[in-house]
This record gives structure tokens, sequence and C-alpha cells, in this order.
């Protein structure tokens, strides 16, 4: 059997093919090309886990290298960011300044000005953000290029840090214009807190990208593209299974792959719809393990409780319905759909009417304890 399993089921790890992300990424590329001006030059990338968005980090880095510019990655948690953001852009400053010919290079870019220096712990971390920024910013001007900064995980971030971090790009790329871009990712419940508050208007004015599910059509490129790249391929059954069974999330898609690859006898003979089967049943174990349980482990009892309400549904669920069940109006069961659609667990299907984001959730909520211990009055 072929090694050379071409899916990457790891999350944060880049896809072989990024499939339906391109007019995302066109815009930001464009942002780059245009200068602090264009709306996309500090942008938000929001969606569920699993959905991609450190992916589209990964990407937009890429996006930068090509155009020979500095990339500056973090995540926003835990506290001590604007000390780590200070540390490595003075390194990088640093190093665009030493004029000794012995310094290290860490990398060029494709084009050929983006150097990025190995840096020492040594480095002044004193020195003020927004100053360092400012500095780093004129010296890529010059030679036509910029930084872009990319933060993950800002829902996870100090509050008051991410503020002032707003503050310092406000300054330094909207008022100063120097070539300083943004790009950050976030889960959905950010709406309900940094960006919510009156103190971040900054981060409230960034572009805002929805990373939802896949399209059909971009699920089976990213499913059938990998595999011709290595010289198999996969029945037309095989793919319209896949792409079923991953609901077009994006970490779904990579498991799906992964695990029908590992199936199939030979690959280069062509991957079976059975092989598939084996890959799907493996892959909705492993997604019940890696992002449901964990998301499950963070919800209120309530939050559960709601859940659990809509297991007992084949289909989607309406929102009465699971009032009745839950034994409060409507109105107070609608707080917790929102709250659960932030957590990315359910989706809207209709005026009234929900069902869960990943179809998996269903059978793995009736395999669970607390399903079997719940009742309701209609039971």
């Amino acid at each position: 059997m072929a090694t050379d399993n071409p899916f990457s089921p790891s999350f944060g790890v880049s896809p072989p093919v990024l499939a339906g992300r391109d007019d995302i990424l066109d815009d930001v590329d464009d942002a780059l090309a245009t200068g602090p001006t264009h709306p996309d030059y500090t942008t938000l990338f929001i969606g569920v886990r699993g959905a991609g968005k450190t992916v589209m980090l990964n990407a937009v880095e890429d996006l930068a290298r090509t155009r020979g510019w500095l990339t500056l990655s973090d995540n926003a948690a835990p506290a001590g960011l604007l000390a780590r953001l200070t540390r490595t852009a003075a390194g990088l400053l640093s190093g665009l300044e030493d004029a000794d010919p012995e310094r290290r290079i860490k990398g060029v870019t494709a084009g050929g000005f983006g150097v990025e220096f190995e840096l020492t712990p040594e480095i002044e971390a004193a020195r003020d953000l927004r100053a360092v920024l400012t500095a780093l910013g004129d010296a890529l001007a010059e030679n036509g290029t910029g930084l872009i900064i990319t933060l993950d995980e800002l829902q996870s971030g100090d509050l008051g840090e991410l503020r002032e971090f707003g503050s310092i790009l406000q300054h330094v790329t909207r008022r100063e214009q120097r070539p300083v871009a943004f790009a950050g990712a976030a889960l959905p419940q950010i709406e309900d807190t940094l960006l919510s508050d009156d103190a971040a208007t900054f981060l409230q004015r960034c572009s805002r990208y929805d990373i939802d599910r896949l399209e059909p059509r971009a699920t089976t490129t990213a499913i059938v593209e990998p595999i011709e790249q290595r010289g198999a391929s996969i029945d037309a059954t095989a793919v319209e299974e896949a792409v079923a069974a991953s609901s077009g999330y994006a970490f779904m898609v990579q498991l799906v792959g992964f695990h029908s690859w590992k199936a199939a006898a030979e690959p280069t003979a062509g991957i079976t719809a059975q092989e598939v089967a084996v890959g799907i049943g493996e892959a909705e174990r492993r997604i019940g393990r890696l992002v449901l349980s964990p998301t499950w482990r963070g919800l209120s009892e309530v939050d559960q409780r709601f859940l659990i309400a809509m297991a007992r549904d084949d289909g989607e669920s309406r929102l009465t319905e699971i009032a009745v069940r839950l034994e409060v109006d409507t109105k107070y069961a609608g707080v917790y759909r929102h709250r659960l659609i932030n957590a990315g667990m359910i989706v809207t299907t209709g005026k009234g009417r929900i069902d869960f984001a990943h179809h998996a959730t269903r059978d793995w909520l009736r395999n669970e304890a607390a399903y079997a211990s719940t009742t309701f009055p209609d039971d």
C-alpha cells in the first residue's frame, strides 16, 4: 500500500489543497499590493474549531512572503502578548539595521528582500511596540516591502492587551500609513466579547471573513486533487460519500481523506466506496474525540441539555419544540441557540429551525451517558 498519505488531519497544518478560499485570499493579496488604504489590510477570520482559520493565517503569511515581506506571528494567549511582539519586532528591526555581514539569516523569501533573522534571547524587550513598528515600517517602506502580523486564538487573549494592540495598529497602520498589515483568527464567541467592547474600536473595524463550511464543489476538489496528485484515483460514488460525510467541515475533509487513503488496499488502483466507508467510520470516531468532546466539556449544563434535546430528532429541530422539551419559553431557548451557534455546535437551517453543524454530532451524543440519563416532558 502507498504510504505517502497526502492528507493532513492536524489542527493548524495546511492541507495539500486549500480549496474554496481563493476569493478571500485574492482580496487579502490585493490589500497587500494596495497598501494601508485597502479595507482588507487588517482582517479577521472567524470560524469554529477545525474550520481552517489557522490555515488561512498560514496562507496569508505565504502571500506576504512571496512579496518579500517579513512575517510576525503569535497566539493572543498567554498574557504578555505586547512584550512578545515588541521583542520579536525589535529583533527584525535589528536584523535590518545590522550591517555586520556575519549576521545569521534564518531565511530569504521568494522576493529576495524579505529576510528573517535568527533571534537571540538578549534582544531588548522594553522598547515600545508602537515605536518599534513605526521604525520597522519605515525601513521596509524604503525597500517597497512590509510586515504582516498574524495573531491566532484572539478570543483567548487578554482584553486589555488586545485593546492596546488595536490602538497601536490604528496609529501605525491607518494614521501613519506604515506598511504594517494584520490578520487575526478567532472563534465566533469573539463577537460577544472583544468585538463588542467599546474600547476595541479598531479591531471592530477590521474586515471580517466568516470561515464557513466548504461548498460541495470545493469539498470535492479538496478530496480529489490530493489523491490525483499522488498518481492515485477515487471512484465517483466514493467521492460523493466522502463529500457528504465531511459536511464541508475542513478538518473532517482531511480526516475522511486521510483514513480513506489509509484503508485503501492500493490507492493507485483506485480508492473504492467500501474503503471510503471504512475511512468515514474512523473519521467520525476521531471527530468525536478531537472536536466534539472538548467542546462539550466547555459547555454549560443548559447548553448540553439543549443539544441532547436536539439529538432526540432524526433531522433538523424546531426551536419551539426544543423550548417545550426544556420547559422554557422560546426567547430563553433563543439565548442558548445563539451560544451554541457561536460554539460551532449548531447552525440555523431556516426560520425557527436548527440542526447540528456536523451530522456526526447526533450519533456521538446518542452514545453519551448524558443522553440516556436525560428525560424530557414528551419522552
